[in-house]
């Protein structure tokens, strides 16, 4: 018996000094996780605001390059209509070149009819060879004869020297308005060239403003990476300590039984964390495969669209362009509207304004997204479900499947 209280008084003592101990375990894991948690609240509004930003400088990334793709195809529209314009001048000077002839053929006719007259009149009277030829009549019948003739030549040479001088005169008119349009022409397509650099100067800015704020976003999720792992390495040991200290009272006041059941419910535990652990990676796993590209099914002139647009992944962008060596946002869009039989206009503003708005809540494969306003869009993508939308981004990227959470459309469209 008082073998018995000694050891009871023995082990209430050991627990009384060791409950000091316990406690600071407790109190030191418990600020520890305090602190990993706040700096994780201000990780993360902190990345939130610079999402933000993110998003809007890609917004202005994407406008930008969507005005200096527009101002391309304005240059290749205006040097196309400025090769016409040239092609007309020269057709309307080989027609000058040929109404001068004409011109020429008409007096020299008109000469060899006046010596034609001369050799057929006598003696000069009037000094005018019409008159003449009119004088020198045998008889009345002649006179007669000879006056009409006249009459008819003059009238008739009348006509022909008229007609070639105003066909003369209109060309030369027409010519001068081709010039004139011709020097507007190449003044404007200066001007869209100058614009044109303009816009590279303000993108080039942009992009590296994005650069910059891509680059905050990343650290700060290195750094939440890092508070993370903090948190849960204090988790950890706040956890290991709570049981040691369980362990160790009930190791002072329990018999082998109960410490054999308390092992067996700390083996328990652990296997409960193993399976919560794999299931986490389970799910972690069927996340990133959702990321895979798949062929985009559903009904709608938008499926085949989506599909041929698939087809380009990998793409580079090229301002203005509308083929597979390189596209640009409606550029992409348009080329595989074309492959699937379908005619769109050439521009994102044009394009925003076609078929019937549809939510982002409701989207369907084969929906038209877009940036900016409906008749103003700066940038156009196609939705392939999943939170997916197929785009050519910007220079320096490819053509690539993005979620719609990470950069998100204005308005749809279901065409």
């Amino acid at each position: 018996m008082k073998k018995l209280t000694k050891q009871l008084f023995v082990g209430a003592a050991v627990v009384i000094m060791a409950s000091p101990v316990f406690a600071g375990v407790h109190q030191v894991s418990a600020d520890t996780i305090s602190d990993a948690k706040s700096a994780i609240s201000d990780n993360k509004s902190s990345a939130s605001k610079l999402l933000a930003q993110l998003n809007e400088q890609q917004n202005q990334v994407a406008k930008l390059s969507n005005d200096v793709s527009n101002k391309i195809v304005a240059i290749n529209d205006t040097q196309s209509n400025i090769d016409d314009t040239q092609a007309k001048i020269s057709n309307i000077d080989g027609e000058i070149v040929t109404a001068k002839k004409e011109l020429a053929n008409r007096k020299s006719v008109l000469r060899e009819q006046l010596i034609e007259l001369q050799k057929q009149s006598t003696n000069s009277v009037s000094g005018n060879v019409y008159v003449d030829f009119v004088l020198s009549s045998d008889n009345f019948t002649d006179l007669v004869s000879r006056s009409m003739a006249v009459n008819k030549i003059n009238g008739a040479n009348k006509e022909a020297m008229a007609a070639v001088t105003e066909s003369k005169e209109k060309l030369a008119d027409l010519k001068a308005d081709q010039v004139n349009k011709k020097d507007q022409l190449v003044a404007d397509q200066a001007k869209l060239v100058a614009d044109k650099a303009s816009l590279d100067s303000k993108k080039a800015a942009a992009e590296t403003a994005q650069k910059e704020l891509q680059d905050k976003v990343d650290a700060n999720k290195a750094e939440l990476e890092t508070l993370q792992a903090q948190l849960d390495s204090a988790t950890s040991r706040a956890a290991a300590a709570a049981l040691a200290a369980e362990t160790a009272a009930k190791q002072t006041t329990t018999t082998q039984a109960a410490n054999t059941a308390s092992s067996s419910s700390v083996s328990s535990q652990s296997n409960n964390a193993s399976a919560s652990s794999s299931q986490a990676n389970t799910s972690s796993a069927a996340n990133n495969n959702s990321s895979s590209s798949t062929t985009v099914t559903g009904t709608g002139r938008g499926v085949a669209i989506a599909n041929n647009a698939a087809k380009y992944i990998g793409t580079p962008y090229v301002y203005g362009g509308s083929t597979p060596a390189g596209f640009d946002c409606s550029g992409l869009i348009w080329y595989s509207a074309k492959q699937a039989g379908i005619s769109l206009p050439r521009t994102s503003q044009a394009m925003s304004t076609l078929g019937s708005s549809v939510s982002l809540s409701s989207l369907q494969a084969g929906d038209l997204v877009f940036w900016g306003g409906v008749g103003s869009a700066y940038h156009v993508g196609i939705y392939v479900g999943g939170g997916r939308y197929i785009h050519a981004p910007q220079p320096g990227q490819n053509v690539t499947y993005q979620s719609i959470s990470a950069w998100s459309p204005s308005f749809a469209r279901r065409i």
